[in-house]
């Protein structure tokens, strides 16, 4: 699957998973459990080794609403929280049983100031991060709900292997009827 987060596809990652590998904490998450909690602090940034998890944010009504995913090979945290020593702007739970190799801020700080190079990796890491959220942001104001469901499932194809319906419809913003309605549409097309 390519990533479903775009970030990872604009930086060279290796040395930075190999900090995680080397230095990390090996944490298992069974499904349901949460790396954290909207309303709490985030205390760590993980390289998920294995598993898939689930980015959900409850609005002032309670209603649930999927945000992001982090797959293997990627990396889970509520940055704002972590960078901020703030609580959590998301719930990030476990959609499978997950392996994960964890830093502290602290360490992740360390990292950044060892030298120049990794110095501008954070750099980058913090614009790749700008760019998509930026993406996003004009593609719930510009894009039509199809060209969201397209656009998602030509960065990931084998997404629907992976989460349900109703997950990819609260991703995109609209119903699972919604999403009903435009696969039967493309098939017929």
């Amino acid at each position: 699957m390519m990533n479903f987060n775009e970030y990872m596809n604009g930086v060279d990652f290796s040395g930075f998973k190999k900090l995680f590998l080397e230095n990390g904490k090996s944490i298992e998450f069974k499904k349901k459990d949460y790396f954290v909690r909207q309303n709490e602090p985030c205390k760590y940034v993980g390289l998920v080794q294995s598993g898939i998890f689930r980015y959900t944010r409850i609005d002032n009504e309670g209603d649930e609403h999927i945000v992001g995913y982090s797959f293997t090979e990627d990396f889970v945290c509520d940055y704002p929280s972590l960078i901020k020593h703030s609580d959590s702007l998301t719930n990030i739970q476990a959609v499978t049983d997950c392996s994960v190799y964890v830093l502290s801020m602290k360490e992740l700080n360390d990292y950044w100031e060892t030298n120049m190079n990794t110095q501008r990796l954070g750099r980058l890491v913090a614009e790749e991060h700008f760019i998509e959220i930026y993406r996003r942001l004009l593609g719930f104001y510009c894009e039509t709900a199809e060209q969201r469901y397209i656009s998602l499932l030509k960065r990931c194809p084998n997404l629907p292997q992976y989460i349900t319906l109703k997950e990819i419809a609260s991703f995109i913003g609209v119903t699972p009827e919604t999403v009903s309605n435009i696969r039967r549409k493309l098939r017929h097309r």
